[in-house]
């Protein structure tokens, strides 16, 4: 069992190195997909993997002109629009509603075609990375990007040499660099979707 979370924490390094790794959220143009996307990009953050883009899936075609269908494609269009606004500055790539399922090689092939034109999918869409230390004046802090997340569903606290992070019912437990072992934490805030932990001056000790 020992070998096996060991491999394990092995892949979750390699997962959350932003110079290997990175993840694409898939979303329908509907409200209730975009609400849980935004949501699963704010706990992807928190634990450290880094997303470099976002593909729009099941957009209708411009050459669907059937009348039936404006309502629905002015309906996609806002949610186009919001998708575009919520993720930047993510790219946004886009698929089409196909007309048959999207099965077998072939069809994997037009499908990857239409979402990244001339780019290798491999490429990295955007280079960003979710946890940062770094020196701030006298301070040390700890930035997180956590896209989407609320005040009112966070909580910060410390315990020894971890930083503990709750957003909503996910917890993550962060191993602080020895540089922030002796300073307690002065200030937290969240502002821009960029969560920043503020480490004050180390504590004196008296012999």
């Amino acid at each position: 069992a020992d070998r096996f979370y060991a491999r394990l924490e092995g892949v979750k390094d390699l997962l959350t190195d932003p110079a290997v790794a990175s993840a694409r959220l898939v979303v329908n143009p509907e409200r209730m997909v975009i609400a849980e996307a935004r949501r699963t990009y704010t706990y992807l953050a928190l634990f450290g993997y880094a997303v470099d883009g976002v593909v729009a899936n099941r957009v209708l075609p411009a050459a669907v002109s059937d009348p039936w269908f404006d309502r629905w494609k002015a309906v996609q269009a806002e949610h186009l629009a919001s998708i575009d606004e919520a993720f930047a500055p993510l790219p946004v790539l886009r698929a089409h509603l196909a007309d048959t399922e999207v099965v077998g090689v072939a069809a994997l092939r037009a499908l990857a075609a239409e979402v990244y034109g001339d780019r290798a999918p491999a490429e990295r869409l955007h280079h960003g990375t979710p946890l940062r230390f770094e020196r701030e004046g006298d301070d040390w802090v700890v930035r997180l990007d956590l896209p989407f997340a609320e005040r009112g569903e966070l909580d910060v606290g410390r315990r020894g040499d971890e930083l503990l992070l709750t957003v909503g019912p996910y917890r993550r437990v962060l191993s602080l660099p020895d540089s922030f072992l002796d300073r307690p934490v002065r200030e937290a805030r969240l502002r821009d979707g960029t969560l920043t932990v503020v480490f004050g001056a180390p504590r004196t000790h008296h012999g």
